[in-house]
């Protein structure tokens, strides 16, 4: 229905990727998730699902990190496989997504490879480390070196959604559990990692693209401060959620703004 493909790009370095393709548009949109425990391998007909809004107008790409571990990955290394995948695939001047760390990653892709992003939007993340994140970090981090799968996901959740979601979600935990195919521990440790590495801040004047900044009030993980720090520094757009959490990119006025960002005149 949505011309939803799962696929692998092979990186100029011998490093594999896997990436979601979808949508039957002629502009190209490139998203960027952020850190995530599951292993994105086969998820292209949910994510065209969940994104159908943009397969009309766009053919979008949604690229996980590298295949298998990466233990010296930071957001600047990560961000340069994401500008080879798009090399590679022919990708240029295109309309980009970062979300949380994909959001950091976007960063660095925009500002040091300016000619491939036309538009870029960037949604619950950071130019700088905050007391809040690297707290965060070091949990996920703690647990993962002792295995605890279970524990990292209950925590993650803890920190994306409000005290009220909370209440609402605990409950399916088990059940994301059960049903879930994730990565290994240790390839989620090396991605965590990574945002230990997070300082675009200064580079954020080399970005010369229209930006549209999406951040939320709750956010326990990078803060709106965060998201109003990038728009100040850039002079652009931004909208911050008033009751969303760190998860604000689930609620539904989220991906209307980005479609309305990219598609106006």
């Amino acid at each position: 229905m949505y011309n939803s493909e799962n696929k692998t790009v092979m990186l100029p370095s011998g490093a594999e990727m896997y990436y979601a393709k979808f949508g039957k548009g002629r502009k190209q949109l490139v998203m960027i998730p952020g850190l995530n425990i599951v292993d994105m391998n086969g998820t292209a007909n949910k994510l065209a699902y969940f994104y159908s809004k943009f397969t009309k107008d766009f053919t979008v790409f949604v690229f996980d990190r590298r295949k298998g571990r990466d233990p010296d990955c930071t957001l600047r290394s990560m961000a340069d496989d994401a500008a080879s995948a798009m090399m590679t695939l022919d990708i240029e001047d295109a309309y980009v997504v970062g979300v949380s760390q994909g959001g950091m990653i976007a960063q660095y892709l925009a500002a040091e490879h300016p000619e491939l992003v036309k538009r870029l939007v960037l949604g619950v993340t950071a130019s700088k480390t905050n007391p809040l994140m690297i707290g965060a970090v070091d949990e996920w981090l703690a647990m993962a070196e002792n295995g605890d799968l279970q524990g990292v996901l209950t925590k993650t959740y803890d920190k994306m959604y409000t005290e009220k979601q909370m209440k609402l979600y605990r409950w399916l935990i088990p059940l994301v559990m059960k049903f879930t195919k994730f990565m290994s521990i240790e390839r989620f440790a090396d991605h965590a990692r990574a945002i230990y590495t997070l300082d675009s801040f200064d580079i954020l004047e080399r970005i010369k693209c229209p930006v549209l900044v999406l951040g939320a009030e709750l956010d326990r993980i990078t803060t709106a401060e965060g998201s109003k720090e990038i728009a100040e520094k850039l002079g652009c757009k931004m909208h911050i959620f008033p009751n969303e959490g760190h998860a604000a990119y689930l609620c539904k006025d989220f991906n209307r703004m980005i479609y309305d960002f990219f598609t106006e005149e």
